[in-house]
């Protein structure tokens, strides 16, 4: 779609149809949202991207358009909305779509080429002052990870950890229907970490620095101070680039947790599985037969290179795309009973 725009399309259309997702039996001021909705918006959004690759961008802006406002959540539909608008020098429709985009929480368009027909106007300049006042609120945020206790949680009792990581442009709010009912049937102390760079309003991503890991660590034994929390029974899980943050710190730290959910996520490059301190630690991926070939090509890889140097990794493949499997609180179940198992 947009050759020489700064996030790929990729990223953008995962993180369209996640948010979707997570979206999905919320309430917004004008109803509750249905697949419907969300199938017609999909729909609009794919068009858009096929005139763009045509570079038809008046009639690309015109579908983009038709998505946000047939969700009007999904602050992607209408930044792609502006980058049409734009590069088909309609300015008044570029305008009014970036300043939807910005109102809906996307703050980072400074430096996209996209939008160099309407750098030089007034309004544009106006959005990029408001953008920088709303990314400096959210930075002032709290970065402090979501805890979900079990229910009936006792004080005095030992639990295990979850610890989750979100998607790319994400949070950890839109992550828990995925995992507190896992948490719950387990006995688990829930743990949503939160990535630190901000992509929009509530919106985030990981920045994989060695900062970003410490950071993790030290929540991680923040929580352990705090709760009674099993040393042996910390498990990590994350979707996509969450799974990657998983993988990375897992196989870094490996003599800290017990156990490995990625899901759709790829294993670190400059990370050696010879060199791991735990041998014990259990790996469980789970990955679409529909997803990008290159990641499950990658964990394929992976079980065997595991496999090969005694580590237990247990390789899960799912007729879906990028996503959790239907059954994932089955799937969850088996993984983390095999995990903490003695």
């Amino acid at each position: 779609m947009k050759k020489n725009s700064y996030i790929s399309v990729t990223s953008l259309l995962i993180a369209f149809f996640v948010f979707n997702h997570f979206l999905f039996s919320q309430n917004t001021s004008e109803g509750t949202l249905t697949f419907e909705m969300m199938n017609i918006a999909g729909e609009h959004f794919r068009k858009g991207d096929e005139f763009f690759k045509q570079r038809k961008f008046d009639k690309a802006g015109d579908e983009y358009a038709l998505s946000f406002e047939t969700l009007k959540t999904n602050k992607d539909a209408a930044y792609n909305a502006a980058s049409a608008y734009s590069l088909a020098k309609n300015t008044p429709k570029a305008i009014e779509y970036l300043t939807k985009a910005v109102k809906t929480g996307r703050y980072d368009f400074e430096n996209d080429p996209d939008f160099s027909n309407i750098k030089g106007t007034k309004e544009y300049q106006e959005l990029l002052v408001l953008a920088a006042d709303l990314k400096l609120k959210m930075q002032n945020q709290s970065i402090e990870p979501l805890i979900i206790l079990p229910k009936n949680f006792d004080k005095t009792k030992t639990y295990p950890l979850l610890v989750a990581f979100h998607g790319f442009n994400s949070n950890p709010q839109e992550f828990v229907s995925v995992y507190e009912n896992i948490a719950t049937k387990h006995s688990m102390i829930l743990m949503l970490c939160r990535g630190s760079k901000i992509i929009a309003f509530n919106s985030f991503t990981w920045s994989f620095e060695q900062e970003e890991y410490e950071r993790i660590l030290e929540e991680i034994e923040l929580v352990q101070l705090k709760y009674n929390i099993n040393p042996a029974k910390i498990i990590l899980t994350g979707y996509s680039q969450g799974a990657n943050i998983a993988y990375s710190l897992g196989m870094v730290f490996s003599q800290l947790f017990c156990g490995i959910i990625p899901v759709a996520g790829t294993l670190p490059k400059n990370v050696s599985i010879t060199r791991m301190k735990n041998k014990n630690i259990k790996l469980y991926s789970i990955v679409g037969l529909r997803d990008n070939p290159n990641i499950l090509e990658q964990n394929r890889e992976a079980e065997k290179s595991f496999t090969q140097n005694n580590i237990a990794f247990k390789l899960k493949e799912f007729d879906i795309g990028h996503a959790y499997p239907p059954n994932k609180e089955e799937v969850f179940s088996e993984a983390i009973q095999w995990m903490l198992a003695k």
